[in-house]
């Protein structure tokens, strides 16, 4: 199934920007994720974030939403599959991010080390200030909805002067 969803938030810049509607694929049989695929996904652990941890949505969180759906789901970039190993230096995350860190993750010097297990991805929001799987962990292939295939036109990306 296909569909249209409007992208808000500020995560994905400069993939995807806030207001850009792009067309996501609802597969009916699962297929393999790949890495660098964008994906819609629901995390319901966001929700339980205390309010003083949970990310302000503008600035943190590219939602997508549908007209017939009105649900939140996060848009990200699938970057690490079953059996990776993601490593992130410390000095790469916001302070913000750094105090709401995945308490998982383990530490190797100065980074951050997360082995994906199998069933799940590691996704990222393409923004330098994007809460994701640094702070959620890994995601269960069962949170992930759909696939985005294209991003559809925006006059916001059309460079213009004035006469």
């Amino acid at each position: 199934m296909f569909k249209i969803v409007l992208v808000t938030g500020h995560s994905m810049i400069p993939t995807l920007q806030n207001g850009e509607r792009v067309l996501a694929w609802t597969p009916v049989v699962r297929k393999p994720f790949k890495r660098g695929e964008i994906v819609t996904l629901f995390h319901i652990d966001h929700i339980h974030l205390p309010a003083d941890k949970r990310s302000r949505p503008n600035l943190h969180a590219a939602i997508a939403t549908t007209e017939q759906e009105p649900v939140e789901l996060f848009v990200k970039r699938i970057v690490g599959l079953p059996g990776d190993t993601i490593r992130i230096p410390v000095n790469q995350l916001s302070p913000h991010t750094l105090t709401i860190a995945d308490p998982q993750a383990n530490r190797c010097g100065s980074d951050f080390v997360w082995h994906i297990p199998d069933g799940h991805v590691f996704v990222q929001g393409d923004g330098p200030h994007s809460i994701d799987s640094v702070v959620w962990g890994s995601i269960p292939f069962t949170q992930l909805k759909q696939i985005v295939l294209c991003r559809f036109p925006s006059f916001k990306r059309i460079p213009c002067t004035t006469i």
